[in-house]
């Protein structure tokens, strides 16, 4: 049986009442909650909640249903099945893609990136005589690190190593709270952990508890909401060259993996590079990418 949540009121003054929500002592998800709820995040998302990560999820989903003022699980479940109230789903979504991250997180990547990936694409277009234009994208950016990061190599280093190019950072995630946090540019000390300090003072004014992005950096990404589920989502990215979609394909089942890397190598140039997660692999996913390695880490080539 699901918990319920009470209320009880008690009088200030003879003329005034005050009704108090009374969470309970606990809400608890039942295997069978757990199972339509993973449906459901599943129908819209392609994200698949294993039995193992279900206290993931109920610790997340019970803060919505405190807030919510909901009696249970079964409430819930039903307002997400209900189509007048599609924004739930969104809400629910955005409770479980919150993912933690911070600057440079891997060096390693960014190096080829930097090194290897931009002079090679750039080589090409060149042959080709095609326009001096790269198109980076950060696909699942969440709090924005990750493409900040790409803006900030650009700036420090591409720019002026490639004065004609011209370059374009476009940032994702379907969580609109990430989104909006990135889009202010605001981090605690951890986000920065990683940073010379030369890039530190160059780039972020510190404050007594935060540091601040500046503008210069912020004004070079332009982030927006991409369900990588969704095709009509994707498709209205096109002519990309270089994808960073970093542990992100974690938290896909295989047919929903195949299905994302499917659109993801329609929209890559010729040419052009998929990095994943050091820990993540396309290897019984898909043979439409090419497999190279590089100092300490890889990445996949469409050709």
């Amino acid at each position: 049986m699901e918990s319920q949540l009470f209320t009880f009121k008690f009088t200030k003054d003879s003329s005034q009442t005050e009704t108090i929500k009374q969470p309970p002592a606990e809400l608890v998800m039942s295997s069978a909650s757990f199972v339509e709820i993973r449906n459901i995040i599943y129908q819209y998302s392609g994200i698949y909640y294993t039995e193992n990560k279900k206290y993931l999820l109920e610790d997340r989903l019970n803060k919505i249903i405190y807030e919510k003022n909901y009696s249970g699980y079964d409430e819930y479940i039903r307002i997400l099945k209900t189509p007048s109230y599609r924004d739930e789903v969104n809400n629910l979504l955005e409770a479980i893609t919150i993912n933690e991250t911070y600057f440079f997180r891997s060096e390693e990547q960014f190096n080829a990136f930097e090194k290897i990936l931009v002079p090679e694409i750039i080589n090409l277009k060149k042959t080709k005589k095609e326009d001096a234009y790269l198109r980076i994208w950060s696909a699942g950016t969440s709090t924005g690190e990750e493409a900040y990061t790409i803006a900030i190599i650009i700036r420090q280093k591409l720019q002026n190593i490639f004065p004609g190019v011209k370059f374009q950072v476009l940032a994702s995630d379907i969580n609109n709270n990430a989104l909006n946090s990135a889009k202010k540019g605001i981090y605690k000390e951890y986000a920065v952990k990683g940073l010379p300090s030369e890039i530190l003072n160059k780039y972020f004014q510190k404050t007594d508890s935060y540091y601040i992005l500046s503008d210069e950096i912020k004004q070079m990404v332009k982030f927006t909401n991409v369900n990588l589920y969704d095709y009509n989502a994707i498709k209205t990215i096109k002519n990309v060259d270089v994808i960073f979609c970093v542990n992100v394909l974690i938290f896909f089942d295989i047919p929903s993996k195949q299905k994302v890397l499917s659109y993801l190598y329609e929209i890559l140039n010729k040419g052009g590079y998929l990095l994943i997660g050091n820990s993540e692999s396309l290897h019984n996913l898909t043979k439409d990418f090419k497999l190279l390695h590089f100092p300490k880490t890889m990445a996949y080539k469409k050709e």
